[in-house]
């Protein structure tokens, strides 16, 4: 018998091992693609369900929107001066004349102080604007003063 054959023939695998590596390397492929495509419809169902409670959400909102509308149109029609005038007459209010008013001193009442928001009106004064000196300065003056700063001639 050939020394060569013999020895291929000695490492090399039974037909069925070949098989069963075959089966094995594609079952694997076929979990793998499985565990691929639960996550992928894991994540796709879970952004479907939170997309879904949104809209359930912004529907909740308009329809809140809609309430507040509808209430600001009922206060504005309640609280509109012919609304507000036939109520008062109704209650037995009638409209004053302007000397008909009586005004009562309240004892012991401080009024508020007149509300001074800005500076009475004055002539205009221009300020001139000045810069520190370290900012009009150049690159180079400042390299210039540093190495005249750190040498030092002597003296004679």
């Amino acid at each position: 018998m050939n020394p060569v054959k013999s020895i291929t023939q000695a490492y090399s695998q039974a037909p069925w091992r070949k098989q069963v590596k075959y089966i094995a390397l594609s079952l694997l492929m076929v979990v793998f693609v499985a565990l691929v495509a639960g996550v992928y419809l894991s994540v796709t169902a879970r952004a479907a369900t939170y997309g879904r409670e949104i809209l359930i959400m912004q529907t909740k909102i308009d329809d809140q929107e809609l309430v507040i509308a509808d209430m600001k149109t009922q206060l504005a029609d309640i609280t509109s001066a012919t609304s507000m005038q036939k109520r008062a007459s109704d209650l037995g209010f009638e409209p004053i004349e302007k000397g008909q008013a009586e005004y009562i001193l309240v004892p012991g009442y401080i009024p508020r102080d007149e509300l001074n928001l800005a500076p009475p009106p004055g002539p205009v004064t221009i300020v001139a604007a000045s810069l520190p000196s370290g900012y009009t300065e150049s690159l180079i003056d400042w390299v210039r003063q540093r190495l005249l700063l750190t040498v030092r001639f002597p003296e004679k």
